[in-house]
């Protein structure tokens, strides 16, 4: 499969935990430029691909807030993408969104339905919580009111593919406050659901304000409770609890984000983003007006690349792999690599199964339920 992601960049405001490539407080000017660069760098990169007759399975719009752009900004962004490469016939086309009010011209009923008729038939909303006090925590700019009439206008505009996320372990948060939240959410009947833990990164208020004690993290026992609890409430609800964090009801799993997951290939566009294409990542320049100014001079953004070495790649694939709770087959990724990670990684298999955090049985190697719980450790071992 070949996956194409597309990377916006802007947002209204910054949130305080997010360490993703995204602008608060740009110029209009800025915007412009950057989707005429951001069209211009698709051309440049999907033209070789649709000459060796390659077919994009997945498209997803993240940031950011790509809805922060107009919706015929999305559109032509889109046309863009058809102009230039075939797109196969019903391929998930994800735009990620954030909840707003009907006053909000952002995502407005009408916008919405622009947006659909364009032809983005899969809409992941960035609840987090539909407790107001956690959002607030959250430095999120929307009530848990605006949250729910976000995903009523989007079944009004026809959108039948509907992601929510949301997250766990915020400072402050309960288990009653989580097991609310998991209960609207189920209310709501989304195909998907992705529940994430609140995670520390550097450089982010979050991570600074922990350090100072403004902020006081929730205890790992905490932690593992609130995502016991939510694995346990939504696979009784009928959701396939298929990968980690990402729940789905049958046939509505994410195809964009499985291509990450199965080591496939994709094609990154945009400041910051990331493709992976004959063995080689590559990523671009990250800043939007740096970004900008590159495409303007050489048609592409790619500021750094590498090959990974057969061992380091079977090792990732393995990382990735096993984030899908179908687990990984041992035999295939031997034929793919021609490296069997039997005797690869002999070692930490045998410790990781000894710990019960893996299983191995038939060919597959799988994560256990305490492996899911403690999954970063499993994947240090392979890395």
């Amino acid at each position: 499969m070949l996956g194409l992601y597309i990377h916006i960049p802007f947002c209204e405001q910054r949130c305080p935990y997010c360490d993703f490539n995204t602008y608060a407080g740009v110029r209009a000017q800025l915007v412009e430029d950057y989707v005429d660069a951001l069209r211009r760098e698709l051309v440049a990169q999907l033209t070789p691909l649709a000459r060796a007759e390659r077919v994009v399975d997945t498209i997803f719009f993240g940031g950011g807030t790509p809805t922060f752009l107009s919706a015929a900004q999305l559109e032509g962004i889109l046309q863009t993408v058809r102009e230039s490469i075939a797109v196969r016939p019903n391929a998930e086309i994800t735009l990620e969104a954030n909840p707003s009010t009907v006053a909000n011209p952002e995502l407005s009923p009408a916008k919405l339905e622009h947006l659909r008729r364009a032809g983005f038939n899969r809409l992941s909303i960035g609840v987090q919580s539909f407790d107001d006090a956690c959002l607030r925590t959250l430095g999120r700019a929307h009530s848990a009111v605006e949250a729910k009439e976000t995903f009523r206008l989007a079944r009004l505009a026809g959108y039948d593919n509907i992601n929510i996320d949301l997250m766990f372990a915020v400072p402050g948060q309960t288990m009653g406050s989580w097991q609310q939240t998991l209960t609207e959410a189920m209310a709501l009947h989304p195909e998907h659901i992705s529940a994430y833990c609140l995670t520390y990164e550097k450089a982010t208020p979050f991570y600074r304000w922990r350090a100072t004690g403004r902020l006081r993290p929730l205890s790992e026992d905490a932690e593992a409770e609130m995502f016991e609890r939510a694995m346990d409430a939504l696979t009784d609800a009928g959701y396939e609890h298929y990968e980690i964090s990402n729940f789905a009801r049958p046939g509505k799993r994410a195809q964009h984000n499985q291509i990450y997951w199965r080591g496939e290939e994709y094609v990154g566009a945009g400041a910051g983003a990331h493709g992976y294409l004959n063995g080689v990542r590559y990523w671009n320049e990250k800043l939007p007006q740096r970004y900008v100014a590159r495409v303007s001079k050489e048609g592409r953004a790619i500021v750094g690349s590498e090959r990974l070495s057969a061992r380091a790649r079977l090792g990732e694939a393995l990382m990735l792999g096993l984030r899908l709770l179908d687990g990984v087959s041992l035999d295939a990724m031997t034929e793919r690599f021609q490296l069997d990670p039997r005797d690869v990684f002999e070692r930490e298999m045998r410790r990781l199964t000894a710990f019960g955090l893996v299983r191995q049985e038939n060919g597959r190697l799988w994560l256990t339920r305490q492996g899911v719980l403690l999954a970063n450790r499993v994947f240090m071992e392979f890395v």
